[in-house]
């Protein structure tokens, strides 16, 4: 699990994520699937991981996911 920092690439090239008000969006947290420490029986759709990202112009603005 990693909070912050940027979203990690590993299936495709990076792609911008955008807020449907056109605000890049920042990376809030990403999990892994089977992370080491506890999570092995987590799985995230045939072993990928998945991102969630907010809007930094307003909290009410919809999350987005990307899955990695």
């Amino acid at each position: 699990m990693k909070l912050g920092g940027y979203h990690r690439w590993s299936l495709t090239d990076p792609v911008p994520i955008e807020c449907e008000c056109g605000t890049p969006m920042e990376h809030l947290f990403q999990i892994g699937s089977m992370e080491p420490g506890g999570l092995e029986r987590l799985v995230i759709s045939r072993g990928y991981s998945l991102g969630l990202h907010y809007c930094p112009a307003s909290p009410e603005h919809p999350h987005r996911t990307v899955m990695q």
